[in-house]
C-alpha cells in the first residue's frame, strides 16, 4: 500500500486547506462487499483513540476536529484527501497520518506522515533591496487553498498591476504587484489583507512590513534668524549685527552625516566646521560669502546676503556735484552715496524730475551702482534771471537736498551747499572774474544765513540757526 502525501502542508489561521492524498492497494487483496473506510489520526495516537476524520458512522471524532475536519476524498477512486476548516494554531498545528480499513486489509501510514502548520498572517516578499524611483515586483502568499473564498488586497503604499494566482499543487493563493518606492515611502508599511468568507463568519487577517527604502540625499537645512525658523532656503538675507543660527539635515536612507564648509575669503578652498551647527554672531560684511552643507552624496550650497542698515545719503567724495554753464544753456551733475543707493529728483522752475526725462528744454539722465547714484540735469537754453535749482537724495534711511543757484550770465560757476541737517563741515570754492577771498569751511555754532554775493555768481547758505560757527 502505497500513499500518494505531501509531507507538510500550511494553512493561515482561520481559513481552510485540502491536503491531497492519494492511495492504491493491490487488487488481489480486495474484499468485495466490505465497506472501505479511512481515518485521519494524530501521530501518537492509537487506531482505538477518537479519530480526527473518518467516514466511519461508528467511529468517534476527537472534539477538537469535530465539524471543522472531513474526509473529503471519495475513498473509491483512491482519493484521501483531508479538509481542515477554520484552522487554529493552539490545536490544529501537529503532524498527522492515514489509515485505511477493509475486511483484512488493515494499513496506517504512521511513517509518512503530514505535518500541518498553521500561519497567523499572509507572507509578504520582497525581492532585493528597495531604492528610491526603482520599480520592484512583489507578492503576498496566504496558505489554503479555499480559493473562490479567498481574497488577497495591498494597501498602505500605491501598487499597481496586480494579479492573483491559486496553486494547488503548493496549496497556495498568491498576489502580485508592482511596487515604485519613492523618499516619502521610506518607514511607511507595505500592507497585505487576506479576507475569508466562510458562511457568515468572514475572517480578516493582515501582514505588515516596514519599509527600507534606500534614497539619495534630499536637502533639509534650516536657519535661525531671533524667533524666526525657515526651512529649505537657497539664500537669506540678514541685517547687519544680526545673529542667526544654521542648522544642516541631510534626509537620506541609509542616514548621511552633515557638516558645514565655508569658503575662506584668505585661503583657497573650504574650512570645515566639522558639526551640523553653524553659528554666526554679529553679522559683519565681511560674513558675505558662501555656506555649504555638505552630506555623504552632495554638496548644498546656503548663501548668505549681506544688507547693512540703511545709512543716510551724503553727497558722494570723489564725484562734486556742481553746476557749469553749457553753450547757451547749463549742466548739472548731482551725486550722491548711501546705502541702498538713493532716489535722485529735480527741482527746477516747480517741476520735479527724475529718472531719464526729456523735454524741449531740459533734459535728465539718471544711473546708479550699489551705494551710488549719479543724474545730470542739461538746461538747453539761457536762464532768465536767478535760478534755484534742488537735486534731491533718497532712501529709507532719510534724504538730503544738494541746493544749486545759477545765474543768467556769467562764464564758469560751481555753487554748492548741503542742507544744514547734515552734520559734516561744508567747503564752498567760486571762481569769479576778481580775485576774492574763498569761503573757509564751517563748523558748529551759531549763524543765520549767510549771503555773499560774488559778481556773477550768488552763494546762499540756508541754515539752522545755532548750528554752526565760523571758524
Amino acid at each position: 500500500l502505497k500513499p500518494l502525501l505531501l509531507l507538510l502542508q500550511e494553512v493561515q489561521e482561520g481559513f481552510c486547506v485540502v491536503i491531497p492524498c492519494k492511495f492504491t492497494y493491490p487488487a488481489s487483496t480486495d474484499t468485495s462487499g466490505v465497506e472501505l473506510h479511512g481515518y485521519w489520526y494524530t501521530v501518537g495516537s492509537r487506531t482505538y483513540n477518537d479519530a480526527m476524520a473518518t467516514n466511519d458512522e461508528n467511529k468517534y471524532i476527537d472534539r477538537f476536529a469535530q465539524n471543522r475536519f472531513l474526509l473529503s476524498g471519495d475513498l473509491e477512486q483512491g482519493d484521501c484527501s483531508l479538509t481542515i476548516k477554520n484552522a487554529r494554531k493552539s490545536s490544529d498545528e501537529r503532524a498527522y497520518y492515514f489509515r485505511i480499513q477493509k475486511g483484512t486489509i488493515r494499513f496506517s501510514y504512521s511513517d509518512l506522515p503530514t505535518l500541518v502548520k498553521v500561519a497567523e498572517k499572509p507572507e509578504i516578499q520582497i525581492p532585493g533591496k528597495l531604492r528610491a524611483g526603482h520599480p520592484v515586483n512583489i507578492s503576498c502568499t496566504t496558505p489554503g487553498n479555499c480559493s473562490s473564498q479567498v481574497d488577497l488586497t495591498w494597501g498602505g503604499v500605491s501598487v499597481v498591476n496586480t494579479s492573483s494566482t491559486t496553486s494547488e499543487l503548493t496549496n497556495e493563493i498568491k498576489v502580485y504587484g508592482t511596487f515604485i518606492p519613492s523618499s516619502a515611502d521610506h518607514g511607511e508599511n507595505l500592507i497585505c489583507n487576506a479576507s475569508y468568507n466562510q458562511g457568515t463568519q468572514p475572517v480578516q487577517t493582515e501582514e505588515r512590513i516596514q519599509l527600507d527604502v534606500s534614497c539619495d540625499p534630499n536637502q533639509h537645512d534650516q536657519w535661525r534668524n531671533g524667533q524666526r525658523n525657515f526651512t529649505g532656503a537657497s539664500h537669506i538675507e540678514v541685517q547687519e549685527g544680526d545673529s542667526i543660527t544654521l542648522f544642516c539635515r541631510i534626509k537620506s536612507n541609509p542616514s548621511a552625516n552633515a557638516t558645514w564648509v565655508t569658503k575662506s575669503q584668505k585661503t583657497t578652498g573650504w574650512q570645515s566646521s566639522r558639526t551640523n551647527i553653524l553659528k554666526i554672531l554679529n553679522v559683519k560684511l565681511a560674513d558675505k560669502r558662501g555656506y555649504k552643507c555638505r552630506g555623504w552624496h552632495k554638496i548644498l550650497t546656503l548663501i548668505i546676503l549681506f544688507h547693512p542698515f540703511p545709512d543716510s545719503p551724503r553727497p558722494c567724495e570723489q564725484n562734486n556735484s556742481r553746476c557749469w554753464r553749457d553753450g547757451n544753456g547749463f549742466q548739472c551733475n548731482c551725486s550722491i552715496c548711501s546705502y541702498p543707493a538713493p532716489r535722485i529728483q529735480w527741482q527746477v522752475n516747480g517741476k520735479n524730475l527724475e529718472g531719464n526725462y526729456t523735454d524741449e528744454t531740459m533734459k535728465v539722465t539718471y544711473w546708479n551702482k550699489t551705494e551710488e547714484a549719479t543724474s545730470t540735469l542739461y538746461l538747453t537754453e539761457d536762464l532768465d534771471g536767478e535760478q534755484h535749482i534742488v537735486c534731491l537724495g533718497t532712501n529709507p534711511g532719510g534724504q538730503i537736498p544738494l541746493k544749486f543757484f545759477v545765474a543768467s550770465s556769467g562764464k564758469s560757476l560751481g555753487c554748492r551747499s548741503i542742507a544744514a541737517t547734515l552734520r559734516v563741515a561744508i567747503f564752498q570754492k567760486v571762481k569769479t572774474r576778481t580775485p576774492r577771498k574763498p569761503l573757509k569751511s564751517w563748523s558748529y555754532g551759531s549763524l543765520g544765513t549767510l549771503t555773499n554775493y560774488i559778481q556773477d555768481c550768488q552763494v546762499m547758505l540756508r541754515l539752522n540757526p545755532n548750528f554752526w560757527r565760523k571758524k
